[in-house]
C-alpha cells in the first residue's frame, strides 16, 4: 500500500472550513449556561466528582471490574445494571461502573433516520433517557459510544452531560460513518462545540473517551500504533481543546504480553500532572472466542483476565478491568453472562500474591519501554507529515477533519516511523488481527483448491465493502473473490449505502458484496433493496451479504439470525463464500 500524499492530506480539508479555535470558543462561552450533573454513585459519596472517586480507588489500590450493557429498550437497560450492580454488592465484587451502550440510531438525529428496524440495543429519545441511567444507586453510567464523535453530538453530548456521566462521548468514534449523515463538517463542529462546553467543565472532572479498537490502530500490525495513535487524540482533546483524555484499549489484542506492556506504556505516555488518571479501561479481547462449547472460552478469558490483574497491581494505573462474557461470538452478552464472567473474574484476585512471587515482568517491562519510544516517534512523524502537508496543528477542527477523512488502509504506512527511516515498515509487536486475518485467508485459499472455483469468476468486477468499521472480513473476501478470477473494487469501510452504489455505477459494476457486523443486517438489508430498486432494481445488480447477520426483531430482547429473511427479501446472505462464488458464476 502506497503512502498517503501530502497533496491527498491537505485535500482531506474542505474548502471554507470554518475556524476550530472560534467553534471551541463558542462552546466555552455556552458551558457556564449548562448545569451538569452527577452520577448517583457520586451524589451519594463525599467525592465532587466521579474522577476523585476514580482517584481515590487508584490510591487504595484496588481491582475495579467493568462491564458494557446494551439490552433492547430504556427500560430493560436500568433493571439490567441495577441487577448487575445488586449481584455484585451480594458477593463483593468490586464494581461500581457500566458503560451503557445504546443502538447506533441513538447517534443519528431522528429527522435523519431513514429505516425503522433497530439494531442490538436501546435508542435514546428523551433527555429523560440519559437522566435514569444516570440516577442508579451505586453506579457511574458511563453514557460515552454515540454520544460524541456523531450527527448527534450535540443532543446526546449535553444531555449525557446533564445526566453526570464524568466521560461524555467516544472520540475515537469518528471515524464511523452514518445512514443518512453526510454533512460531515456540520457534525464535526457540533462535537468541537461540546468539547468547548466540556473544557469549561474541567474542573468538574467531565472528560472524553479514546477507545482504540474502533479507530486506526486497529488498522495496523504494529502495537506502537496504539501509543502513537492515543498520543494524537490526547494532543487534539487536551492540548488544543482543554479537554481531559482517558484512553481505553484491549478489544483487538490477545496476547497477554502486549496487553499488559501497553497498560504501562499508555500511562506513562499519557500521563500528565493535570490528568494522572489517563487509562481508564483495559477490556478483553473479542477475536478469540469459540462460536461452539462456549463454556470453553472460560480457558481464554481467564488467562487474559489474570494477567490483567497482575499488571494492574504491578503498574498502578487505577485502570479498571473489563472482562467479556463468553458468548460475546454468537450474541449480545445477556446479564446471566455477565453475571458469570464478573464471578469468574473476580475470583482470580484470590491467592493473587502467590502468582507474584513467581511471575517474572522483566520482559514485559522492556516491551513497554519500546512501546513508549516507538510510539512517541509515530506521533511525532504524525504532526510532522501534516505540519508539512500544510494542515494547521493548531486549529482543531483541521485536526478533526483529517481523523474523519484520512483514509484508514494508509494509516499505517504513511506515519509509522520506520518509512521514515527504512522506507518499509519494520514491526516490532505484531498485533494478533493480521495473523487471524491471514489465517483465514489460507483456510480460505485451500477450500478454494478443494472446491476447484479457482479463476471461476474470470472476466467480472466485485464491488466489495462494509457497512462499519470491520476491516479485516473486507480483506479476506477479497483475497478469496480475486483467488476465484475476479476483479475486486474496494470501497472501503463505513461505506453509506448511496456510496456504495454511486461507486458501483461509475465503475459500471452490477456485483456488489456487503459486509455488517453491528447488528444493523435487516435494516441494511433494507436500504440496499431501496437503493437497488430506485437505481434500476435486480437485473441491473446482484447484492449479497455476509458478516454478523442478526437484528433485534420487535417483541425480542436479543438479536434474531436474519440471514433467512434477507434472502426472501432477494439478497443473497450467505457467510459461506464458496457458495457464494458458486452463485454469483451461475448467475
Amino acid at each position: 500500500m502506497a503512502r498517503a500524499s501530502k497533496e491527498y492530506i491537505k485535500n482531506l480539508i474542505p474548502q471554507g472550513l470554518p475556524d476550530g479555535r472560534e467553534i471551541l470558543e463558542a462552546g466555552r462561552k455556552v458551558g457556564p449556561t449548562i448545569r451538569a450533573g452527577r452520577s448517583r454513585l457520586v451524589r451519594d459519596s463525599e467525592f465532587d466528582h466521579y474522577l476523585e472517586y476514580f482517584q481515590d480507588h487508584k490510591e487504595r489500590k484496588e481491582i475495579a471490574w467493568f462491564s458494557n450493557v446494551g439490552l433492547a429498550t430504556i427500560e430493560e437497560e436500568v433493571e439490567g445494571i441495577k441487577e448487575l450492580q445488586r449481584w455484585c454488592k451480594k458477593l463483593k465484587i468490586n464494581y461500581h461502573s457500566t458503560l451503557a451502550i445504546p443502538s447506533t440510531l441513538s447517534a443519528i438525529p431522528k429527522e435523519l433516520r431513514r429505516y425503522d428496524t433497530k439494531n442490538t440495543s436501546y435508542v435514546l429519545e428523551k433527555p429523560e433517557d440519559f437522566m435514569t441511567l444516570g440516577d442508579i444507586e451505586g453506579m457511574e453510567v458511563i453514557q460515552s459510544d454515540q454520544v460524541l464523535a456523531v450527527p448527534n453530538a450535540w443532543f446526546n453530548g449535553i444531555n449525557a452531560l446533564k445526566a453526570g456521566s464524568y466521560q461524555v462521548g467516544c472520540f475515537s468514534q469518528l471515524l464511523w460513518n452514518y445512514p443518512g449523515c453526510d454533512d460531515h463538517v456540520s457534525y464535526v463542529a457540533d462535537m468541537l462545540k461540546v468539547m468547548g462546553v466540556l473544557s469549561s467543565k474541567r474542573d468538574e472532572g467531565f472528560a472524553v473517551s479514546g477507545y482504540l479498537d474502533d479507530t486506526y490502530p486497529s488498522y495496523c500490525k504494529d502495537a506502537i500504533a496504539w501509543v502513537g495513535y492515543a498520543l494524537f487524540e490526547q494532543y487534539i482533546a487536551d492540548d488544543l481543546c482543554g479537554v481531559i483524555y482517558q484512553v481505553n484499549y484491549g478489544g483487538l489484542i490477545s496476547d497477554i504480553r502486549i496487553r499488559a506492556a501497553l497498560l504501562k506504556a499508555l500511562y506513562d505516555s499519557l500521563w500528565r500532572e493535570n490528568q494522572p488518571l489517563p487509562v481508564a479501561k483495559i477490556q478483553a479481547n473479542t477475536t478469540r472466542f469459540w462460536d461452539h462449547d462456549i463454556e470453553a472460552n472460560y480457558g481464554m478469558l481467564s488467562q487474559e483476565m489474570l494477567m490483567a490483574v497482575l499488571a494492574e497491581r504491578r503498574y498502578n494505573t487505577g485502570a479498571v478491568i473489563l472482562p467479556v462474557p463468553i458468548t460475546e461470538k454468537v450474541h449480545v452478552p445477556t446479564i446471566d453472562a455477565i453475571k458469570g464472567m464478573l464471578g469468574v473474574c473476580s475470583r482470580l484476585e484470590e491467592n493473587i500474591e502467590q502468582w507474584e512471587a513467581v511471575i517474572d515482568f522483566s520482559y514485559i517491562d522492556e516491551m513497554a519501554e519500546v512501546l513508549k519510544e516507538e510510539g512517541t516517534k509515530f506521533f511525532h512523524n504524525m504532526l510532522d507529515i501534516l505540519d508539512d502537508s500544510g494542515l494547521d496543528l493548531a486549529d482543531p477542527m483541521e485536526m478533526l477533519m483529517f481523523v474523519k477523512n484520512f483514509n484508514a488502509g494508509l494509516f499505517e504506512e504513511t506515519f509509522h516511523p520506520s518509512m521514515k527511516e527504512t522506507g518499509k515498515i519494520q514491526v516490532h509487536y505484531y498485533t494478533d488481527m493480521g495473523k487471524l486475518t491471514q489465517d483465514m485467508i489460507d483456510e480460505g485459499n485451500a477450500n478454494m483448491d478443494k472446491s476447484q472455483l479457482e479463476g471461476s469468476l474470470k472476466g467480472r468486477t466485485i464491488l466489495i465493502a462494509s457497512t462499519d468499521a470491520h476491516v479485516y472480513g473486507l480483506q479476506y473476501v477479497r483475497n478469496i473473490l480475486e483467488k476465484a478470477g475476479a476483479e475486486v473494487v474496494d470501497a472501503g469501510v463505513d461505506a453509506s449505502i448511496p456510496y456504495i452504489f454511486d461507486t458501483a455505477d461509475e465503475e459500471g459494476i452490477r456485483y456488489i458484496g456487503v459486509s455488517t457486523h453491528n447488528g444493523q443486517a435487516l435494516g441494511i438489508a433494507e436500504q440496499l433493496l431501496s437503493e437497488m430498486k430506485q437505481r434500476g432494481g435486480d437485473k441491473k445488480y446482484m447484492v449479497f451479504m455476509g458478516g454478523r447477520l442478526n437484528t433485534i426483531l420487535p417483541g425480542h430482547s436479543e438479536p434474531s439470525d436474519v440471514t433467512e429473511m434477507i434472502n426472501q427479501k432477494g439478497i443473497l446472505a450467505e457467510n459461506n463464500l464458496i457458495k457464494t462464488i458458486q452463485a454469483i458464476g451461475e448467475s
